[in-house]
């Protein structure tokens, strides 16, 4: 079976969000959402201009690896400490399960474009 490939990352991201309810609240610690939302700030203050990166080096300063007090560290941290928790645990079966895993793959992911 041939992989589809997407550049539609809006695509990906609402991908099996329709299983959730609308009216479904939960209750999570402001600090945490708060450290959440200024990470996505940051990395929103970075990117929305392209003079802040006109080369490839600007970007992986930016991001640091994963020891360096930098955006890849703080996403990392969003992604795997502070997000969880807030995460009911029957969507957590749902993320296990696979149904929030989109059909079609980043446009990244297409080996092709990796070939010289």
């Amino acid at each position: 079976m041939e992989r589809i490939f997407t550049k539609n990352q809006e695509e990906i991201v609402e991908y099996g969000l329709d299983i959730i309810d609308p009216d479904e609240k939960v209750e999570v610690c402001l600090k945490d959402l708060f450290y959440v939302y200024r990470t996505l700030q940051e990395y929103m203050r970075f990117f929305h201009q392209p003079l802040h990166y006109p080369e490839l080096k600007d970007i992986e300063d930016f991001l640091g690896s994963v020891d360096d007090p930098a955006a890849f560290t703080l996403l990392k941290k969003c992604v795997y400490k502070k997000l969880p928790p807030m995460l009911p645990e029957h969507i957590e079966d749902k993320l296990d399960e696979g149904a929030f895993d989109c059909p079609k793959a980043p446009f990244y992911y297409n080996e092709k474009r990796h070939k010289n």
